[in-house]
């Protein structure tokens, strides 16, 4: 298990709407797939994305200066390392781990490859640094998020009564989101204590056994709230739950003036 915190600009309200040489096993073109990373269709050019058996292998670099990391190669040792805010995330093509802001070693065996000079990675790798991923195989599309990017969207959504986009874009399939309504319940009693909505405060992401759990803080202008978010392993919404936050008691203990 590994744990993130990231603090969160108002920004990030704008996506609510929102080496080693591995060989290469039954490789075909992925041309038609959309690679969407944190709200925003990935631009491609000439490396494009491609299926190698079960993987999808997205471009290492592009991906990750998507996703606003400092990508630098160290030749000399064959070493990878991505750096975004106090985040790193230092590697080998041919390595079994993965070294995250230089303490944590996470276990990770997926292939990464190389094609023409240039660096794959599988969707695999970017859910083991921390990423939300999913993929859809009937539509095509690959989505990447960051945990702050997608606790933003969902809380824009929800914030906004967009329950309908809520559970199409986010929700697992399985998964029957049959807490929107009391949710809808709880905002509306939030939004009458704590006043208007302000955007997400902080962000803190843990992973283990396969469920990512995403807990942000967000701001009313008189009092905050706390956004609780589980995914399983395809990236999707299964559980989603609002609650006060204690420090704000005393706003929510008030009763509404008239």
């Amino acid at each position: 298990m590994f744990k993130r915190i990231v603090a969160v600009f108002l920004s990030v309200m704008l996506f609510a709407a929102g080496a080693g040489v591995l060989t290469s096993h039954n490789v075909s073109a992925a041309g038609s797939l959309r690679i969407i990373v944190n709200g925003q269709e990935l631009q491609l050019g000439g490396a494009l994305a491609y299926t190698d058996g079960p993987d999808i292998m997205l471009p290492l670099r592009e991906t990750a200066q998507a996703l606003k990391y400092k990508v630098s190669f160290n030749g000399a040792t064959g070493t990878f390392l991505l750096e975004r805010f106090q985040e790193s995330v230092q590697f080998r093509l041919s390595g079994k781990e993965l070294m995250l802001d230089g303490k944590n070693k996470v276990p990770f065996t997926g292939g990464f490859e190389l094609k023409q000079k240039k660096a794959y990675a599988p969707l695999s790798f970017f859910a083991a640094i921390g990423l939300v991923t999913s993929y859809n195989p009937e539509t095509g599309q690959v989505d990447v998020y960051t945990p702050e990017v997608m606790a933003g969207a969902v809380a824009g959504l929800l914030v906004t009564g967009n329950y309908p986009a809520l559970k199409e874009r986010y929700y697992a399939k399985d998964a029957e989101p049959a807490a929107l309504p009391v949710l809808q319940q709880s905002l509306e009693g939030i939004n009458t204590l704590a006043g208007s909505y302000f955007g997400v405060k902080t962000t803190t992401s843990t992973q283990q056994d396969g469920v990512m759990t995403i807990v942000s803080v967000l701001s009313f202008t008189k009092a905050e709230a706390v956004l609780t978010l589980e995914l399983g392993a395809s990236g999707k919404l299964t559980k989603l739950t609002l609650t006060p936050v204690q420090a704000a008691s005393e706003v929510w203990a008030s009763p509404a003036q008239p």
